[in-house]
């Protein structure tokens, strides 16, 4: 059985001691004081757990991180159909944002809220006798609590710094009468520090099967496989800005000794490989119904999971993952908001068993029954689904569901590793066996020849294996959020969705009778009917074809969905056929219908966010904006 950290029970703890609610105003901890707060070993791990409530607020990770921050790219799609900017400035996801959107100051103040907290945790271990005296030959209960709490507060930062860019950067206790309208540290100065200070307590932590709560805590395997994305992303490449033109949009630049970073990022994921504490045993299917049943494995595919509560946290299964009609069922609502680009769908080998895993085109309605849910941007993603959940929530249930938050899995480890390897010393031996594990769980045993060892042994350069790495890390993490940040580290942001534009306008071009050399046919409509549900007596779900082989003619018996075909149409005005708006506008900060024939795949995406207007208030013209966003 899954057990979860009591967070709930802590709450007061936190309110009582962690800083006030702005970044900007922190004071001292009201009553904190480490000699008071950390004379047990019980009392140290309760303000470690505190980190972990901060860490699941709707702000941070229960929301916000597990999908608001999301940018369009050929995997996750949210579909834009105006060239207006949102009045709120929420628009993230056609990369332009404004630094007036309220979410970035709240997940702003959240996230240093998380850290501020970690700051003073640390430096209450740090002064408590039980942790003076303490062993530093051997992991203990202490040490791996103070390695625990440094590892979330590194994770804290890459993804602000995956967010942002250069942050403010603190990693002492707040006190009071400090300047806070300080200035941002560059990027590359915090992945550096942070670095070596997770490598600094990752031989005194502990394995997730010697903790209590398994990997619902930050475990030396995490630690080790975060230290090799902290130095896989300080040796890739980031948006820049042109400080001398903030209206300019900047350049993509990759920090110098590059090949230092990718040496660690080899060493320390290979520990995770070499030390065995992970692997891919479950079927890909099976480990997607354990999560959404809140069993996670020690001893398997997930290396952390932030442990979200139900009926409190987590929109796993609920905006993300399949739609359901509330109805006289025990499963409740689920918006299924979050989609796939449609493409996506049909960028998968026929026989990957992750594509059905991972791409819903179907609801279900009041009566569990499946309905045909098919677009550009309406492809839902299979992974979480109340109807796997073998106890259901509850008719009436929506979000709140519980289900883990999985940050890094093993399978992201073999593949960073063989994308660091590749880097350095082209596709060698231990690469393309990275390579082969994560996909032999993709596909059946009786495929391997074809579509593992003859595929990855294929990649015989380093380009067409990078080429690979691209390709698998799509298949395996769609609707996971982890895209938009593996295009920004390989530079290959603006040149993806460049071709995805492109893509997604011939497909509806040829869907009309258009020739464009290259493309022989594609998906202008699928076709189903409903048959009988196998394991479930009375429901009904969908028979479709026009996805496992494409098909112009509709098969007798089937109803016809059309696709592709209504992604161009006749502009009455014009008199000539055009693209639909979603095309037009859904990657308009970067191309759009009115600039596509001056934008080029080398120039650079505006990925990062903005600072929030409020931040640039309060730091009293320390911290200014750039990439376009000064205003």
């Amino acid at each position: 059985m899954n057990k979860k950290i009591l967070l709930s029970l802590l709450l007061t703890f936190v309110l009582t001691f962690t800083a006030c609610e702005n970044y900007l105003e922190v004071e001292p901890a009201t009553g904190f004081t480490q000699g008071e707060v950390f004379k047990t070993e019980k009392e140290i791990q309760s303000a470690v757990a505190g980190v972990y409530t901060l860490m699941l607020s709707d702000d941070a990770y229960s929301n916000r991180l597990a999908f608001v921050f999301n940018m369009n790219t050929d995997v996750e799609m949210s579909g834009v159909s105006t060239n207006t900017v949102n009045v709120n400035g929420s628009d993230l996801s056609c990369y332009e944002p404004k630094p007036y959107w309220t979410t970035l100051n709240s997940t702003w103040n959240n996230m240093y809220k998380i850290i501020n907290f970690s700051n003073d945790v640390i430096e209450g271990i740090e002064q408590s006798e039980i942790f003076k005296t303490a062993s530093k030959e051997s992991p203990s209960e202490i040490t791996q609590l103070y390695g625990e709490v440094k590892t979330l507060r590194a994770m804290v930062y890459l993804d602000m710094i995956r967010i942002w860019g250069d942050v403010v950067f603190r990693t002492n206790s707040s006190s009071g009468g400090e300047n806070f309208a300080v200035g941002v540290t560059d990027r590359n100065q915090i992945l550096e520090f942070l670095i070596d200070d997770l490598k600094s307590v990752e031989p005194l932590m502990q394995y997730a099967n010697e903790l209590d709560y398994g990997v619902e805590r930050a475990s030396k395997s995490f630690n080790q496989g975060l230290i090799g994305l902290l130095a896989l992303t300080r040796g890739g490449w980031t948006l820049r800005p042109d400080t001398n033109n903030p209206a300019s949009i900047g350049q993509m630049v990759r920090g110098e000794n590059h090949e230092l970073y990718y040496d660690i990022a080899i060493q320390y994921l290979g520990k995770v490989i070499q030390e065995q504490h992970h692997d891919l045993k479950l079927s890909y299917r099976d480990f997607w119904i354990k999560q959404n049943n809140w069993e996670t494995p020690v001893d398997d595919d997930v290396l952390f999971s932030l442990p979200l509560l139900k009926n409190s946290s987590s929109e796993y299964a609920f905006y993300i993952g399949v739609p359901i009609t509330e109805g006289s069922h025990p499963y409740g609502g689920a918006s299924g908001n979050l989609s796939l680009c449609g493409t996506y769908l049909y960028s998968f080998d026929n026989q990957d068993l992750r594509r059905d895993m991972t791409c819903a085109p179907f609801s279900y309605n009041e009566n569990l029954n499946q309905v045909i849910r098919l677009d550009l941007a309406r492809l839902a993603v299979a992974k979480w689904s109340k109807l796997y959940m073998s106890d259901p929530l509850g008719s009436t249930s929506s979000k709140g569901t519980g289900v883990n938050y999985s940050w890094m899995r093993f399978a992201d480890v073999l593949l960073m590793y063989a994308e660091a390897v590749n880097e350095r010393f082209g596709p060698r031996n231990d690469a393309r066996e990275c390579l082969k594990r994560v996909r032999r769980r993709a596909f059946d045993e009786t495929t391997w020849s074809d579509k593992v060892e003859n595929y990855v042994d294929s990649k015989t350069t380093s380009e067409a294996f990078f080429q690979a790495i691209m390709d698998e890390r799509a298949w395996e993490f769609g609707g996971e959020s982890k895209r938009k940040f593996d295009l920004a580290r390989w530079n290959k942001f603006g040149e993806v969705v460049y071709n995805q534009y492109f893509k997604l306008l011939n497909w509806g071009r040829v869907a009309n009778g258009a020739f464009v050399p290259g493309i022989d046919e594609v998906p202008g409509s699928v076709y189903w009917k409903n048959i009988p549900d196998p394991n479930n007596s009375g429901r009904t779900i969908l028979d479709i074809k026009g996805i496992d082989e494409i098909l112009q003619a509709r098969p007798a018996g089937y109803t016809e969905h059309v696709f592709a075909t209504k992604w161009y149409s006749l502009n009455n005005e014009t008199a000539s056929y055009e693209p639909i708006n979603d095309i037009k506008w859904s990657f308009r900060g970067f191309i759009n219908y009115n600039n596509a024939s001056s934008v080029t795949p080398n120039d650079p995406v505006r990925y990062l966010c903005p600072y929030p207007s409020k931040v640039i208030t309060d730091h009293r013209g320390a911290i200014q904006n750039y990439y376009g966003f000064n205003y």
